[in-house]
C-alpha cells in the first residue's frame, strides 16, 4: 500500500485490517478500544464516537497494532472530517455528478409547452399569416343594370370577412355570397379579411349603377 495516498479513514482501516487478517474483535482486544467504537470508525458513523481527543488516542493505538505510520492514519482521519464538514454531497466525488430527482410537475409543464409550441408551429400560417380574398363578382368598375346585385368569392374559412363593415358568413370551404342593394351612381364595395392574430387584407370593388329613367309616352 502507498502510505502517501490520501484515503477515507473507514476505507483505509478496512483495507489495513483485511490485509493483516485482523477482525474487529482482535483489534479491540489488542488495543483495548471498545468494540462499538471500532465498528463506528469502520462504518463512518462518527456520531457514535467519543470526543476528538479520545478518537486521536484510539487511532494511535490502532496504528501501532496494525504496524502503520500513525501520521498517515491521523492525516486520513483529518482529511475525512474536513470533507465531511463541507457537506455530504462533497464527501464522495461521485455525488457531485449524481442525477437529481426531477419534479414531476416540471416534466408535465414542459411537455405541455412542447405540445403548444408544436401546435403553434403547425398552425402558424393560419394564425399569423396574411389572408387572401378572391372576389368572383362583381368585377372592378362594374356597371350594373339592376338595383340589386350578388357578390361572391372565396376566402380561408378560418378568416373573418366583412363587406362595408358588415360580417359576411362563409361555408366550410370558405365560399361566400351576398345580395346587396345599390344606390344610384358610384358604389364602393370594401372587402376586408382579418386573420386571427395576423394581418388584414382589403379589396375594393366599384360598381356604377344608373337608375333607369322612365320616359312618358308621347301623346298624339
Amino acid at each position: 500500500m502507498n502510505n502517501k495516498e490520501p484515503r477515507h479513514i473507514s476505507e483505509l482501516l478496512k483495507e489495513l485490517m483485511e490485509e493483516r487478517n485482523v477482525t474487529i474483535e482482535k483489534l479491540s482486544l489488542g488495543t483495548s478500544i471498545p468494540h462499538r467504537f471500532i465498528a463506528a470508525l469502520l462504518e463512518a458513523d462518527f456520531k457514535r464516537l467519543p470526543a476528538k481527543p479520545y478518537i486521536r488516542g484510539y487511532l494511535l493505538r490502532i496504528a501501532s497494532s496494525l504496524n502503520v505510520d500513525p501520521a498517515f492514519i491521523l492525516k486520513s482521519y483529518k482529511d475525512t472530517m474536513e470533507i465531511r464538514s463541507s457537506g455530504e454531497k462533497d464527501r464522495l466525488p461521485v455525488n457531485r455528478f449524481a442525477i437529481q430527482k426531477i419534479n414531476k410537475n416540471f416534466i408535465i409543464v414542459f411537455l405541455i409547452l412542447i405540445v403548444i409550441a408544436g401546435f403553434l408551429a403547425f398552425r402558424m400560417k393560419d394564425i399569423l399569416g396574411t389572408p387572401t380574398i378572391e372576389v368572383s363578382l362583381p368585377e372592378n368598375t362594374f356597371i350594373a343594370q339592376e338595383r340589386s346585385i350578388k357578390v361572391s368569392g372565396r376566402i380561408n374559412p378560418k378568416d373573418r370577412l366583412t363587406l362595408n363593415q358588415e360580417i359576411v358568413y362563409t361555408d366550410d370551404a370558405g365560399k361566400f355570397e351576398k345580395e346587396i342593394n345599390l344606390s344610384p351612381g358610384l358604389n364602393t364595395l370594401e372587402f376586408d379579411a382579418k386573420r386571427f392574430l395576423g394581418r388584414e387584407t382589403k379589396i375594393i370593388r366599384q360598381v356604377f349603377y344608373e337608375e333607369p329613367v322612365n320616359k312618358e309616352p308621347l301623346i298624339n
